[in-house]
């Protein structure tokens, strides 16, 4: 028993260096914004807490402490746990959609603090010994709903960023998973519950911080620095699309600012909205986008087609969302593996000088 509380020690000393490393990380961050560093120090504090309930209860499993303490120990640790991937939810930013959450975690609050009185979480025995009582699935499954919640909220975020580092969210995922299947299923007490969690949340930390390095904080479009990766890693036959708001200027001199970055979202959107199943999008400059095709999408691309969709979506928006949102000249040109990238890029912009010079605009 001793040896493995040694291990367990050593775990959450782990896991609470770990969390305050990031913490201070946070603390000093400019990468992201002030709130979304808030919100990760919340989650880290709170994790770090879970673990140190989590260690007090085994800790206290078959000692002569009173039994209150060990009551208040795992009521802690259980009311805690489900906040974390609220807290987790909340800085993907889907807190709106999953507000359903709120009373299931409230009664699980509840529920916790008064299993002492009816012992259907759980009970501590004669023994002072920890055991499950027969609602404990009830404790399990508002855990899981919160965890499946978290699941379709990674997947909406990921699919935001155009997937962008997919794999580091994956990651998270697996960590957490493994973490709350250790903490629930798991048969001994030798458990890495809270230091998989603390893994996954750092994973989804440093997430953000690759994704504000590589995103346009306006649009939430991949900015210039990626697109100009992308192309001198492109590998592939593809397609490259520039677009360019037409008397953009105008905006901004006549409506001012605010009025221009309203513009430039709904640009956005459109063009991510009609182009973003086939291919990445980009900001590449104050008024200017760019799309380049994913792999296997040339052959199953019809330009003039989408150029209508285009040419539609923005008339609708026009009508019925912002009458002043000006038109959009676009121009594409064809990559081939060995081609001069150079020249390609060259007469895509060409061929988008040519759309806004002649009748035809979205």
């Amino acid at each position: 028993m001793d040896e493995i509380m040694g291990i367990h020690f050593s775990m959450l000393v782990i896991t609470c260096l770990l969390m305050l490393t990031m913490g201070v990380q946070a603390y000093y961050s400019i990468a992201i914004s002030s709130k979304l560093n808030r919100t990760f120090i919340y989650c880290f504090v709170l994790i770090t807490f879970c673990a140190v309930m989590d260690w007090f209860r085994l800790d206290l499993n078959g000692s002569t402490a009173p039994v209150y303490l060990h009551y208040l120990a795992v009521s802690s640790e259980y009311a805690s746990a489900p906040l974390v991937v609220w807290l987790i939810i909340r800085v993907l930013g889907r807190m709106r959609e999953n507000y359903f959450l709120v009373p299931l975690f409230v009664l699980n609050i509840i529920l916790q603090f008064s299993t002492g009185f009816t012992n259907w979480i759980f009970y501590i025995d004669d023994a002072n010994m920890f055991v499950r009582g027969d609602y404990f699935r009830v404790y399990v499954a508002i855990y899981t709903i919160g965890v499946f919640a978290m699941y379709r909220a990674v997947l909406k975020c990921s699919q935001e960023y155009q997937n962008r580092n997919y794999k580091m969210l994956l990651l998270s995922i697996i960590s957490l998973t493994v973490g709350v299947g250790m903490n629930e299923v798991g048969a001994t007490e030798n458990r890495t519950t809270f230091l998989a969690v603390a893994i996954a949340s750092t994973l989804f930390y440093i997430y953000f911080m690759e994704i504000s390095i590589q995103t346009d904080s306006l649009t939430k479009l991949l900015n210039r620095r990626c697109f100009d990766k992308h192309i001198k890693q492109l590998s592939y036959d593809t397609a490259i699309v520039f677009f360019d708001v037409n008397k953009f200027k105008s905006i901004n001199d006549n409506y001012g600012h605010k009025q221009g970055d309203i513009v430039l979202q709904q640009v956005a959107s459109n063009i991510r909205n009609v182009f973003g199943n086939m291919g990445y999008i980009y900001r590449i400059g104050g008024d200017e986008f760019a799309m380049i095709l994913k792999p296997g999408q040339l052959e199953k691309m019809n330009y003039p087609s989408i150029v209508e969709r285009m040419t539609k979506r923005m008339d609708k928006v026009r009508q019925y969302e912002n009458p002043i949102l000006p038109s959009v000249s676009m121009g594409h040109a064809v990559y081939r593996e060995g081609m001069n990238k150079a020249d390609v890029i060259s007469l895509a912009d060409q061929q988008m000088y040519i759309h806004k010079n002649g009748s035809g605009r979205s």
